[in-house]
């Protein structure tokens, strides 16, 4: 039933938790997995010094949470691929979903942070309201 399956980390603690789905769908399914992990980078701080130094920290960190979850699925003897991708997170999960050709989402949801994020809405809801396939949202 699905076979490419992009699965949304972005290193909390609900990380393991859609992790272990990602794995019984690799293995029920045999589905291929695609970590994706977006970050933004903080723009206030572009024009101060020492920006370059916290960005290639943000790149490493990002880097370090596809690597962590590819590592964990691969172990357990899931085929799986990962990105680490700069952008808006619902959008960049979004593109990459049509990019690999997926027939599922896998994201986590939290309660909203502040007032925007209620306005706004969260990245998984931002998710269900944009995409075509179907999305499994883990608490």
């Amino acid at each position: 039933m699905f076979n490419k399956i992009v699965c949304a980390v972005d290193g909390a603690a609900i990380t393991e938790r859609i992790l272990l789905y990602a794995m019984h769908f690799g293995r029920k399914e045999g589905a291929v997995v695609h970590i994706v992990h977006a970050y933004q980078l903080p723009e206030n701080y572009v024009t101060q010094d020492g920006f370059e130094e916290l960005a290639a920290t943000y790149r490493a960190v990002a880097k370090g949470v596809v690597e962590d979850a590819r590592a964990f699925l691969e172990e357990v003897g899931i085929q799986v691929s990962g990105e680490a991708i700069e952008g808006p997170p619902a959008q960049v999960v979004l593109e990459e979903a049509d990019r690999v050709g997926a027939d599922l989402i896998l994201v986590g949801h939290r309660n909203p942070k502040d007032v925007a994020e209620m306005l706004l809405g969260s990245v998984s809801q931002q998710i269900l309201n944009q995409t075509h396939i179907p999305v499994l949202v883990i608490p």
